[in-house]
């Protein structure tokens, strides 16, 4: 029986937990993550405080996926510094909201990573306008 992975979002500020919210809108309630939203004055210690208490209520054998705003950020660091620790943990970066729906439908897929790694990818683009006028 495959596992599922459980995923937490990170940001500076309330990102992460307003594009929970815009996946909930498109989703419906079923998509639930923790969420860290480092303040201003959290710095390492407080934001590091915040994602080991979500970490304590995720069960033993459950793997991780910890996707986060900015590479380099304190909140990226953070989720860094406790993958080294915590194997079941994989950190990801560039969080989008097509990352956030793609993970609920890879939640049981090993590949996890990739899939969200390639939906983020390709969600940054310049949509080409459908020129059928000139036809």
């Amino acid at each position: 029986e495959k596992l599922k992975h459980q995923v937490i979002l990170m940001s500076h500020g309330s990102m992460a937990k307003e594009t929970l919210n815009s996946a909930k809108m498109i989703l419906g309630d079923t998509l639930d993550y923790p969420v860290v939203s480092m303040q201003a004055d959290d710095g390492i210690k407080g934001t590091l405080a915040k994602l080991e208490e979500i970490l304590q209520t995720i069960p033993e054998k459950q793997p991780i996926v910890i996707i986060v705003d900015l590479l380099g950020g304190t909140p990226a660091n953070v989720a860094v510094l406790k993958s080294n620790s915590d194997p079941r943990i994989k950190v990801v970066t560039g969080l989008n909201l097509g990352m956030v729906l793609e993970s609920f439908f890879a939640l049981e897929d090993s590949e996890i990573v990739t899939r969200l790694l390639d939906v983020g990818v390709k969600a940054v683009t310049q949509p080409q306008l459908e020129n059928d006028e000139e036809e």
